[in-house]
């Protein structure tokens, strides 16, 4: 399965806007680094909760930026 890549690439800047290898932000968010590199490269969708909260919050980010989402209705 592809992910779209303007998804994979939002991925990649913020891990590189971080200042982080995808093996720091591995030890740091619990993700296995191979994960990390799937989802790079667009290989693999994220689809884990708890892995793209881990991920999100070793960034900084909200599980929203991390991801790219707009406001939802909730946030209207």
């Amino acid at each position: 399965m592809n992910i779209p890549s303007d998804l994979a690439a939002r991925i990649v800047g913020h891990r590189k806007a971080a200042g982080l290898s995808r093996a720091k932000l591995s030890a740091l968010s619990g993700v296995p680094v191979r994960t990390i590199e799937d989802w790079e490269a667009g290989a693999r969708l994220p689809r884990d909760v708890w892995q793209i909260w881990n991920i999100a919050s070793a960034l900084g980010l909200t599980v929203e930026e991390y991801l790219g989402l707009g406001k939802g209705v909730a946030d209207e």
